[in-house]
């Protein structure tokens, strides 16, 4: 962050004044700016980190969270409907599309951790089906080797969404992938009465609900906190000048 010149104050040198002619031999005189109060200094310090704060990235870093994305298909048997449930939260960057912190859970007759990010960088996740989704999605990290991981790509229609919004449904909605080996670490995966695995297309969104609120960079919580700290040293040393000033008139 650039930092105006009205803040430089300190690290300048003094400026010499301009010299009046006192004739040969008079004495030159250099009038340098008096140095500044601490006072001043902690005050123009305080002005900077504020300055900082309000300058960082504020709104580019989102808490997420998913609430109830309901799934449902005939269960396998064809006898009744099976519904699977995602819930979790995680931090998304929108400027680096990364996320972090991401804790989402899969309940219902299967259970996975879908704690996995792909944003289409790096090495994807091993899944060669049909189905498979494309970025940007979270999927199981305990899928076995050389086994598609159930995978989970929400939809959302805008960041500013502190109340809770519905989740964006349809075929280019929120999709929810199921392999037909359902990641291999499923005990009930295929068995009568559970989720159905599809290995040529993911299940599209019944229901669901999220919340998306900006959260400062760390950098702009540390400068708004050193700025606040320096706001209440400066009212503690004006507390105690002035309880010594008083203390001093007492005594004369």
């Amino acid at each position: 962050m650039e930092i105006p010149d009205s803040i430089l104050l300190w690290g300048q040198e003094a400026k010499k004044s301009k010299v009046t002619p006192q004739g040969e031999g008079a004495p030159v005189i250099l009038r340098h700016r008096k140095h500044p109060s601490p006072k001043l200094q902690i005050s123009a310090l305080v002005a900077l980190s504020l300055l900082c704060a309000a300058g960082a990235r504020a709104d580019v870093i989102y808490d997420i969270t998913i609430m109830n994305a309901t799934f449902s298909a005939t269960c396998v048997g064809g006898s009744g409907t099976c519904t699977e449930v995602v819930n979790g939260s995680l931090l998304y960057d929108s400027t680096a599309n990364t996320a972090s912190n991401v804790s989402i859970q899969l309940t219902g007759t299967l259970n996975a951790s879908l704690d996995g990010f792909y944003n289409g960088s790096g090495t994807p996740p091993y899944c060669v089906s049909a189905g498979c989704t494309g970025p940007d999605f979270g999927y199981d990290l305990g899928a076995l080797p050389s086994h598609d991981p159930i995978e989970f790509g929400p939809t959302i229609s805008q960041f500013n969404a502190p109340t809770p919004e519905p989740l964006e449904g349809g075929a280019n909605g929120t999709i929810l992938y199921v392999p037909l080996l359902c990641g291999g670490d499923q005990p009930l995966c295929n068995v009568t009465g559970s989720f159905p695995g599809d290995a040529a297309a993911g299940y599209q969104l019944t229901s669901g609900t999220y919340t998306s609120v900006a959260t400062p960079e760390p950098s702009s919580v540390t400068f708004l906190a050193m700025g606040v700290a320096m706001l209440g040293f400066l009212s503690l040393r004006e507390r105690l000048a002035s309880r010594r000033s008083i203390r001093r008139s007492t005594l004369r």
